[in-house]
């Protein structure tokens, strides 16, 4: 059999569960003059002020228990390891919409463009 606890769990209040007898007790302190506070007994089905937790209603539950945790954005989804390699290799795929399509067949005539402006220019300075 396990011992008990030498610091047993207690509640806000200090009240504690006396492993030896299963009461429900404030244990005994140190005053800081150094005399010892007295344990006591709490009534059974006693709970102090302190104890008491605020009222929640069942909507008010509900609502709790569906709250995303703090700093989460609606909707935002942690990139994850396997979608990373898939973006690697399918960077030559054709893009999905027909704006991302527009727009990158803009930018390889751009780049084209300036290639053969550059090219252009070379040959002009060496003739």
């Amino acid at each position: 059999m396990s011992r008990p606890p030498v610091f047993p769990d207690q509640t806000a209040s200090g009240i504690a569960l006396d492993p030896r007898t299963l009461e429900r007790v404030v244990p005994e302190s140190r005053r800081p003059d150094g005399t010892v506070r007295k344990q006591l007994k709490i009534r059974p089905g006693y709970t102090p002020q302190e104890d008491v937790s605020r009222f929640r209603g069942t909507r008010q539950k509900a609502m709790d228990g569906a709250a995303l945790p703090k700093g989460h954005i609606i909707g935002w989804v942690a990139p994850s390891s396997e979608s990373q390699q898939k973006a690697k290799p399918g960077a030559n795929a054709p893009p999905p919409n027909k704006n991302a399509k527009r727009r990158a067949k803009q930018r390889a005539k751009k780049v084209s463009e300036t290639t053969e402006a550059v090219k252009d220019n070379w040959e002009d300075e060496d003739e």
